[in-house]
């Protein structure tokens, strides 16, 4: 029988979360913030979904906590277990894990951690390891976007080892071939972390911004600053019929004086240390709420709204992503977009970006939350299934150009 006949199973669908850092205590916290926030949402279907939950910790071990509040994740660390153990623990649940939600945020959670599931032939609910290693650098993003036709800012890449090491000589260099205002960033962070707006263009805030992306990436991005507004812009894929339709949901637009720091996107303490604890989980959503307006929808001119409905599902297919993708982008005075990066990344939060913008969709589908969430999940448990079935009935791989094949149902 083939795979795609193979009976749905019976029962609840089974969802392992998968949270932590091993590389920050800032990305670590981030994960678990957004975790609990999803996991912990009341409206969740309790009955046809089951909930657990897999935490690495900065050590690089794993627990298994029943629970994502402070106490049950340090008491979940004293039993961590080491990756091959926690392999085994996870291959021999009983029921089997139907589908990972990733809240992993740091560079290895998106890439390296992605893989173990996939290896584990369980379908992770997000993009592929291989889109995300792109996805998580934006020099490479653009560069595979731009040849789709997706317009993006014009930039150039510096590496530490050839362009850190005299800084001040290559803040000169770099004033021959730009002109202020213009953008230097960590190619592989998110958050705006170690983000500079160079204005003035003087030798010694050319050197400050080169030195701050530095402390975060060994590669970092100097790209024109582009003017104007600022939106967010998700896609969906809907299922339709046998295959998926790509859905742009509402956008979310930002008002900004200039560019977005880290404070419009998540509140910290004077420390930068992130706002949440068993008092309020979602206290550094709250905090950066307040720090910026938003307006959903965005309101802009009709073009302006298929210019963007273009550049997100070029980018989508582009890049290959898979379930949803989302994208900054910029539009300057003419009303024409440029995108800044690809955000890859969604916990189905009721904080999460995707889950806000389609609460202010038309289609009865998207809302409320978590329809799209569950939704997504039974599409990815399928995905699962599909795999273990083509497994058992013990299909063949190819004996040449395997690695061009997708191995699923």
């Amino acid at each position: 029988m083939p795979a795609a006949t193979v009976p749905k199973s019976q029962g609840p669908t089974h969802v392992l979360h998968l949270l932590g850092s091993p590389t920050s205590k800032f990305y670590f916290d981030l994960s678990v913030m957004y975790g609990r926030t999803c996991a912990e949402c009341g409206d969740l279907d309790k009955k046809n979904f089951v909930h657990q939950y897999a935490v690495v910790y900065l050590n690089g071990k794993w627990g298994f906590p029943a629970k994502l509040d402070e106490a049950a994740v340090a008491e979940a660390e004293a039993g961590a277990l080491n990756l091959g153990a926690a392999m085994e623990k996870i291959e021999a649940m009983k029921p089997a894990v139907d589908v990972v939600v990733p809240h992993m945020f740091c560079l290895e959670g998106m890439t390296r951690y992605r893989s173990l599931c996939d290896m584990l032939g369980v379908e992770v609910l997000g993009c592929s390891p291989e889109t995300c290693a792109i996805g998580q650098d934006k020099f490479l993003t653009k560069a595979v976007c731009q040849v789709a036709g997706v317009p993006c800012p014009k930039g150039e890449l510096l590496r530490k080892d050839v362009h850190g090491a005299d800084l001040a000589a290559t803040a000169r260099r770099l004033l021959e071939r730009q002109s202020a205002p213009f953008i230097v960033k960590p190619s592989r962070e998110d958050n705006s972390i170690g983000l500079s707006l160079v204005k003035t263009g003087s030798l010694e805030e050319v050197t400050a911004a080169l030195s701050k992306g530095f402390q975060y990436d060994e590669q970092i991005l100097v790209e024109e600053y582009i003017a104007g507004r600022e939106v967010r812009v998700a896609v969906l894929e809907v299922e339709e019929g046998d295959g998926v339709r790509l859905a742009v949901l509402p956008k979310l637009e930002y008002v900004l004086e200039d560019i977005r720091e880290q404070k419009h996107k998540l509140g910290t303490d004077t420390s930068g240390r992130l706002l949440s604890g068993d008092d309020n989980p979602a206290e550094a959503f709250e905090k950066a709420k307040q720090e910026g307006e938003r307006i959903c929808p965005a309101q802009l001119p009709p073009e302006v709204h298929e210019r963007l409905d273009d550049l997100a599902k070029r980018a989508h297919n582009a890049l290959g992503c898979k379930y949803y993708s989302l994208y900054d982008v910029r539009i300057n005075e003419d009303g024409f977009p440029f995108m800044l990066e690809s955000c890859l990344f969604c916990s189905f939060s009721p904080y999460s970006v995707i889950v806000s913008l389609a609460a202010k969709a038309s289609e009865s589908d998207l809302q409320p939350h978590p329809r799209i969430f569950e939704s997504l999940l039974r599409r990815a448990a399928r995905e699962t299934h599909a795999r273990r079935a083509a497994m058992a009935l013990g299909e063949e791989v190819a004996e040449s150009g395997g690695v061009k094949r997708r191995r699923l149902a």
